[in-house]
């Protein structure tokens, strides 16, 4: 039997642990798509307030993923479902509450008294989003050691992933916030944000149930490693060695600014396609809607692509596409009157960046599995949690600046919801995404093109690691 049927893993587990992802896709999303608007447009507190509360909260989160990444490796895996799932369990319910009630904050209050709010419960939303993704992210390296497997494990996580990003866009723009007699433009009613916000929560309970029930599987998860005399000076040793692996290094920066892009079109996508471009709600859930069943759709196709080259080629690929397609978009800016007049010229463009940034989100996540048995031959340790939380920390480091990058600079192009804007300001807001797209892609693709593994060393390392287990 070859070594990949070995590692064949079933399409329920696969399935299972992809709706996985709809708990912390669904959250992240609604913050990276709607925070900024809900806190700028909707609660009326300044973007740069807005910015700093979303990007401190983001680096509190980012700093906790290599402390949960250790915590769940050094987990007795007989803990509740095993050391990954306790903590996809309880981050579910921590994450579900919290929500809920950071989309219901009352219009009405003093600013100081809804800047307050806003941090505790997007603070609390942090924290258990942390205690839930590092862990989870984990368990995806784990269930699979082959090279083509890993990528479809991955693929089934990026497209909930992505269905999640769908969820306030495409369902939000479609049915929550629909024009009223009081709200003619629905994204400023107060209330549509609550039942959305209630409604995510339901979603991220049943997803995170739907996962532990299809991957629950003691005699899959490894035995935790053994507890250590100093787990502070362990952590940051463990940190240290998952650092010094350049291509995991590379790798992770790559997907560092390929979600940095994503932290920017989550920030302020909202307001271009709304200002910029004059679309009404039901037109941007068509833009968005197109993108992301794209990127679903594009999955597939991503994995058979794998079996005949390589990741980093397909990699670096996407990202020249990414690159294309932003330089297009700045076109579509100069001209927003006519693509306020004909919103389906921007379908083509939507939908190949869907397809691209699909192969985009999936490749790196199923590399950076290649990098752990890399270290693993060189340190005899497996630290799967450690290293996605090194990663997650980059990218959550990535989200964090985007996010204040894009609150300051509506502050200084002069936007204000409650004022009619110039040409000029409306042009100035658009070309942030274009702009941010290219810087973030040119430098992903930089870091893209020093990762070093494909599968013939991959495929070394397990085996030379394997005869020193023997």
């Amino acid at each position: 039997m070859t070594a990949e049927r070995k590692n064949k893993i079933p399409f329920s587990e696969k399935l299972g642990y992809g709706i996985g992802a709809l708990s912390y896709g669904i959250p992240f999303q609604l913050l990276s798509g709607c925070f900024v608007f809900y806190s700028t447009a909707v609660l009326h507190i300044s973007g740069t307030l807005a910015g700093t509360i979303l990007s401190l909260s983001i680096i509190w989160d980012a700093l906790t993923d290599p402390v949960m990444g250790y915590v769940s490796d050094h987990t007795n895996k007989n803990i509740l479902f095993g050391r990954r799932l306790f903590y996809v369990l309880i981050g579910a319910i921590g994450i579900a509450v919290s929500n809920y009630f950071l989309w219901s904050i009352d219009a009405s209050l003093p600013n100081v008294e809804k800047a307050v709010l806003l941090g505790v419960l997007l603070l609390l939303v942090k924290t258990f989003s942390t205690v839930l993704t590092t862990p989870y992210l984990a368990l995806g390296a784990e269930l699979s050691s082959d090279y083509i497997e890993r990528t479809s494990v991955q693929s089934f996580r990026t497209a909930f992933f992505f269905l999640g990003f769908m969820f306030p866009t495409v369902v939000g723009m479609g049915i929550f916030f629909r024009s009223t007699p009081v709200y003619q433009n629905g994204q400023l009613n107060p209330a549509a944000y609550s039942g959305l916000g209630m409604t995510a929560s339901l979603i991220i309970l049943v997803s995170a149930a739907i996962c532990i029930f299809l991957t629950y599987k003691k005699g899959r998860i490894p035995t935790a490693s053994k507890k250590q005399k100093s787990p502070f000076i362990n952590l940051f040793r463990e940190t240290a060695d998952a650092l010094k692996c350049g291509d995991f290094r590379n790798v992770s920066l790559s997907l560092l600014f390929i979600n940095m892009a994503m932290g920017i079109v989550g920030a302020v996508g909202m307001h271009v396609f709304t200002y910029t471009f004059g679309f009404s709600s039901g037109q941007i859930a068509v833009v968005f809607g197109a993108l992301f069943v794209m990127a679903l759709a594009g999955q597939p196709v991503w994995v058979a692509v794998v079996k005949k080259f390589e990741k980093r080629d397909i990699l670096n690929a996407c990202l020249y596409i990414n690159i294309a397609i932003s330089l297009l978009f700045v076109l579509c800016v100069t001209v927003n009157s006519w693509i306020a007049d004909h919103y389906l010229a921007v379908l083509p463009l939507s939908m190949l960046i869907g397809i691209s940034m699909g192969g985009s989100i999936a490749l790196p996540y199923a590399m950076i599995s290649d990098t752990i048995d890399k270290d693993a031959y060189f340190t005899g340790t497996r630290k799967e949690g450690v290293f996605y939380g090194c990663a997650t920390f980059m990218y959550k480091v990535s989200q964090a600046l985007s996010v204040l990058f894009v609150g300051a600079l509506l502050d200084i192009i002069g936007f204000d919801s409650d004022l009619m804007q110039t040409r000029s300001v409306y042009l100035k807001l658009g070309m942030i995404l274009p702009v941010g797209f290219l810087v973030c892609f040119t430098l992903a693709l930089f870091f893209a093109k020093k990762y070093t593994l494909d599968r013939e060393s991959v495929a070394k390392y397990q085996e030379n690691m394997s005869d020193k287990e023997e």
